[in-house]
């Protein structure tokens, strides 16, 4: 019987672990605003709501070179490796909220316009440098 209870936990440990990025032996600390910090299109130093679905799309399209308008798991895949390389400790992976079997461009966008809307602190369409320099709020 206890043979069975230290089956059972290594395999749902292992399971935990299934899908994971591979442990860094050196992760940078990246603060969140990181995330949004390169949607500046004009280097102001604020970034607009514009801004940011401006460099969005950009970005799913790049992404989508299937031309579906949903990214497929490869797809899906190379955006994950690619924002874990560019974010790391900030990174956060697209995933298949709607079970669709791909991510569309709402998917796509859903971390860095939570984000937005959570830096924005007067809630104006705009986060400033004053406001990047804040702590993310709670709604």
């Amino acid at each position: 019987m206890q043979w069975n209870s230290a089956l059972v936990a290594a395999a749902l440990l292992l399971s935990a672990c299934a899908g994971q990025p591979p442990p860094r032996q050196e992760t940078e600390f990246n603060p969140p605003r990181t995330i949004l910090e390169h949607y500046d299109a004009n280097r102001d130093g604020t970034i607009t709501r514009a801004e940011l679905e401006q460099g969005l799309r950009a970005e799913f399209a790049a992404a989508d070179a299937k031309h579906t308008g949903c990214l497929d798991e490869e797809e899906a895949r190379a955006v994950n490796d690619k924002r874990w390389q560019q974010d790391q400790s900030t990174a956060s992976p697209l995933m298949d909220f709607k079970g669709q079997g791909c991510i569309d461009f709402d998917e796509f966008a859903a971390t860095p316009r939570s984000l937005f809307a959570q830096m924005d602190a007067n809630d104006d369409g705009k986060i400033t440098p004053n406001e990047l320099r804040f702590r993310l709020r709670v709604r």
